[in-house]
């Protein structure tokens, strides 16, 4: 259920998408962050000739689609939720270079929701284009909710 905490979000859950401009700003320092010293990051000085947004940023936009989408969460805005999670698995294909001064819609869905050894999941499926429709990443994800302590301990 779209609206609440991300342990609310159900199988065929379609997120709201959400749109923004690429800045220098934002590729760089998300290329600081993770430690990626490729110059096409950093500037437009590279060997793109234009400054180009790191693949990975995929997980920026994975927490921009659940603040917008999970408004009990709120999680990049300071507020927390009820549960700690675990991003358990993933997988990103890039199709395309994005680059600064490009708009990117990032849209999604719930693909799954299930049980597994006492541990709940949820699946996603994410992609990214460019305003003008060029397919940029497609991310597939899956995440440990919570779950039940062997012996019926409570919740972790």
């Amino acid at each position: 259920m779209l609206g609440g905490y991300i342990s609310d979000l159900e199988a065929g859950d379609v997120f709201e998408p959400v749109e923004y401009e690429l800045t220098a700003f934002m590729a760089s320092e998300y290329a600081h962050g993770v430690e990626e010293n490729f110059e096409s990051f950093h500037s437009p000085g590279g060997a793109a000739g234009r400054q180009m947004r790191p693949p990975t940023m995929i997980h920026v936009d994975k927490m921009r689609l659940l603040e917008k989408n999970c408004l009990k969460e709120q999680r990049v805005a300071g507020a927390r939720g009820p549960h700690a999670r675990i991003h358990y698995e993933y997988h990103a294909r890039h199709h395309s270079p994005a680059y600064v001064g490009e708009r990117l819609i990032v849209s999604g869905r719930i693909t799954g929701r299930y049980v597994k050894r006492g541990r709940e999941y949820i699946d996603y499926r994410l992609e990214v284009r460019t305003s003008d429709g060029r397919l940029v990443t497609t991310y597939t994800d899956k995440t440990l909710l919570r779950y039940e302590r062997e012996g019926g301990g409570g919740r972790a």
